[in-house]
C-alpha cells in the first residue's frame, strides 16, 4: 500500500514539473484585450458515501439566481454555487505577429476580482501554434 502511494506522489510530481518545463520551453507570456467575459453559475453538492462519490449539480444559470436558489429554496439548500467563466481574450501571436481570438475557461476570477471587457489580460501563447494559448 505504501507503494502505491509513493507511485502516485512520484507520477503527480512528474505531471506538475513537465507542466512547468512545457509552458516555459513551448509558450511566451504576452498581453491580451479583454473581449468579452460570460460569468455563469451552478449549484452543486457532493454527496460521500463508503465507498461512492455522488455529485449533483443543476443547469447553468445566472450567479444572482443560482445564489438566491441557494438561500431561499429548499431544494437547493446546502449545494455549494460554482462558477463557469469563459473569458475571450484578442492577443498578438509570437508566431505570426498577426490578431488571433481565443477563448479560455476558469472556475474563480483571478485575484478574487472580476474580469471586464477591455482590460489587459496576461496569457500565455504557443511559439509554435499561432492560435493556441494557456493561463498562466
Amino acid at each position: 500500500m505504501r507503494w502505491a502511494v509513493v507511485i502516485v506522489a512520484v507520477g503527480a510530481f512528474g505531471i506538475a514539473i513537465y507542466d512547468q518545463y512545457d509552458k516555459g520551453a513551448n509558450y511566451q507570456r504576452v498581453d491580451a484585450r479583454i473581449s468579452s467575459v460570460n460569468d455563469q453559475c451552478y449549484l452543486e453538492k457532493v454527496e460521500r458515501g463508503v465507498i461512492t462519490k455522488t455529485t449533483f449539480t443543476s443547469d447553468l444559470t445566472r450567479c444572482e439566481t443560482a445564489e438566491l436558489l441557494r438561500k431561499e429554496h429548499p431544494k437547493w439548500q446546502g449545494y455549494h454555487v460554482m462558477h463557469k467563466i469563459e473569458v475571450r481574450v484578442v492577443y498578438v501571436s509570437p508566431v505570426d505577429g498577426v490578431s488571433h481570438q481565443s477563448s479560455l475557461e476558469m472556475s474563480y476570477f483571478p485575484s478574487g476580482k472580476p474580469l471586464r471587457a477591455g482590460e489587459v489580460f496576461p496569457v500565455l501563447a504557443s511559439k509554435t501554434k499561432a492560435d493556441k494559448t494557456r493561463m498562466i
